[in-house]
């Protein structure tokens, strides 16, 4: 088996999140069987046990979340703003087409910005923050400044969420990142079997049961030592504790 990273995970590390931007806060979930073929599938097999700070309850973050909606048939969106930050940096995003055309060139400009995502249905776009910020954006005024169009915000930030007793980096050094020597990185288990194979998840909600291209994810093999992932036992069994005591990612240099 080998090392596979999900198309939310890739794009994520192309953008400005980076590894731990991606994975940080997140959790280890242990499946017996084989892995999927890719990171995006459902996981398979049997959970075995869940990752996390010292083996306490995990919680997923739910990120913060507004909306713009566009309206009109000429002019431009000249500012979109988070609390005093503008989102769209790079410039006024010019009426194309229709709404729903200028509402997709908004959220491409929106997620040029390192700092905030968004996504776009129709005529709608949705701005999220960078993972890993929970509720802190919650409450933050959206607003815009436009010329002719319209752009309505739906309100202020809201439905942030902070998660809790996920998995902490330290910090990198020469193009290595490792789990944080002080934490320890445990479960209980939950199902007895043997571990074939894990999982890596980010901080934001995902149980694993579906399909995703956004979400970031991390497969790859387990073992007592030389798998992706080391555990301290690969045969699990009800409520036994388990470590998980290294952890290395290895950004290559060429």
């Amino acid at each position: 088996m080998a090392a596979r990273l999900s198309t939310g995970l890739r794009n994520m590390l192309v953008n400005s999140a980076g590894f731990n931007g991606a994975l940080g806060r997140g959790c280890i979930r242990i499946y017996s069987g084989s892995q999927p073929a890719t990171a995006d599938s459902a996981a398979t097999g049997t959970l075995l046990g869940t990752v996390t700070s010292s083996s306490l309850a995990l919680t997923q973050e739910t990120q913060a979340s507004q909306t713009i909606t566009v309206a009109g048939t000429s002019g431009s969106i000249n500012s979109v703003t988070v609390g005093s930050f503008n989102i769209i940096p790079d410039g006024a995003v010019a009426f194309r087409t229709d709404a729903a055309t200028t509402a997709s060139d908004l959220c491409d400009a929106i997620n040029r910005n390192g700092f905030y995502t968004a996504t776009v249905a129709a005529a709608v776009v949705t701005i999220r923050p960078r993972q890993g910020t929970g509720a802190a954006h919650n409450g933050y005024v959206v607003a815009t400044t436009v010329t002719t169009l319209t752009a309505t915000s739906g309100g202020n930030m809201a439905g942030g969420v902070n998660s809790a007793n996920g998995l902490l980096f330290s910090a990198p050094v020469a193009g290595v990142i490792s789990k944080l020597a002080t934490q320890i990185w445990s479960f209980n288990g939950v199902a007895a079997g043997t571990a074939g194979w894990a999982r890596f998840y980010g901080c934001p909600t995902d149980d694993g049961s579906s399909i995703s291209t956004t979400l970031p994810r991390l497969d790859g093999s387990v073992a007592v030592s030389g798998g992706d992932f080391s555990l301290s036992n690969i045969v699990i069994a009800v409520s036994a504790p388990n470590t998980c005591d290294s952890f290395t990612w290895t950004q290559p240099a060429a």
